[in-house]
């Protein structure tokens, strides 16, 4: 499926916040937003039923090939915060787009 561009109108005070929450994630204020409306309106796919929340040690996330194997099943990922991998921890599933999964270092 093909992206949709869209014309957005924001008022200053609440693009100045969103912008700085994107900093903060290390994100484009376009992925930021993308981002938080995949979370408000979720899909129910198997990925959403499945797969979010699962729990992946950081040995089986491959960064040469930008991909972890979850259940048995390889996904691309966007790691939150743009951090190094670490495979010696662990890290959750925190969403699925696709076959792209977002995961986040459990601390």
């Amino acid at each position: 499926m093909a992206d949709k561009m869209i014309a957005l109108r924001l008022d200053k005070d609440l693009y100045d916040r969103i912008a700085e929450d994107a900093g903060r994630e290390n994100r484009s204020v376009n992925n930021y937003i993308v981002t938080k409306l995949s979370e408000a309106v979720p899909t129910n796919n198997l990925e959403q039923r499945q797969i979010v929340g699962s729990i992946v040690r950081g040995d089986k996330i491959n960064m040469a090939n930008d991909l972890v194997e979850v259940k048995g099943i390889y996904y691309r990922y966007d790691l939150l915060a743009n951090d190094s991998v670490n495979t010696q921890h662990n890290y959750q599933v925190i969403k699925a787009n696709g076959n792209i999964l977002t995961i986040q270092e459990l601390k």
